[in-house]
């Protein structure tokens, strides 16, 4: 590990000894009533609840646009039908994502997110339409190295960020436990694991840890005690679809220290 990343890292994700260590990220951009999934008005308002990063999917148009949305295709989040790369960056812009919202492109939400002072998390989406050199191309436009962690589901993808640019920070979107290996093998940063295999195999967190590795884990709309009780078996980051739960715990965590 470069010495750069490590003191990164090391700064921002430390093993947890509880809420205020913890990190945490607002999954999609943070779900929040009113502001539409990885829109840029929910980027701006989960930044203003604690969050400490975003975390977005990137998808291709058709004509090589990086935009962000989740699903494969548009019929959930929109009130567009089909493949998202079935369609040129012009004819997705004319849709609605939501409250009257566009779907953003990549580049605009990292103007955005840099504004904000949170990190940008990038679910890379397994597709051959996705140019993976344009990602690190507009990473590097905007100065963002710092403040961005890219997170592949494969080695292969992990291995081709890492040619492109070796200071960027990478979290590995393991696929299974045994996993955990071959991705710290290969010099990812972070590790996800799944709430479900940390149940199974409660060993599993201090097994990651033990390499080096922040642990984290997506707990999408899990209450605030199922995620206290992810924190308490190691956990040090925290994906999450309920950004305003975050600044409830961190709010309750100075309150409980005064009345000690």
């Amino acid at each position: 590990m470069k010495p750069l990343i490590c003191m990164t890292l090391c700064a921002a994700f430390l093993p947890a000894q509880g809420v205020e260590s913890v990190v945490f990220v607002a999954h999609r951009g943070g779900i929040v009533e009113g502001y539409p999934e990885n829109t840029l008005p929910a980027f701006r308002r989960s930044a203003t609840l604690g969050i400490d990063a975003i975390e977005v999917d990137l998808r291709a148009t058709r004509d090589g646009e990086i935009v962000i949305l989740h699903d494969e295709t548009l019929d959930r989040t929109t009130n567009g039908s089909g493949k998202v790369g079935e369609f040129t960056s012009t004819e997705l812009r004319r849709l609605d994502a939501g409250g009257g919202e566009r779907i953003p492109t990549f580049e605009e939400t990292l103007r955005v997110v840099a504004g904000t002072g949170v990190q940008l998390v990038l679910d890379i989406k397994e597709s051959p339409m996705l140019d993976k050199a344009k990602v690190v191309r507009l990473i590097e436009k905007h100065h963002a190295i710092l403040n961005v962690i890219v997170a592949p589901r494969n080695l292969d993808d992990l291995r081709a960020f890492q040619q492109l640019n070796a200071n960027l920070r990478t979290l590995g979107l393991i696929r299974a436990p045994e996993d955990v290996g071959p991705f710290a093998a290969a010099g990812v940063h972070i590790i996800r694991l799944w709430p479900k295999w940390i149940d199974a195999d409660p060993g599993l967190v201090k097994k990651v840890l033990q390499t080096g590795r922040p642990v984290w884990t997506t707990a999408g709309p899990a209450p605030r005690d199922e995620v206290e009780r992810l924190i308490r078996m190691g956990v040090t980051g925290i994906v999450t679809d309920l950004p305003e739960m975050v600044r409830e715990m961190r709010l309750a965590r100075p309150q409980a220290q005064q009345q000690r």
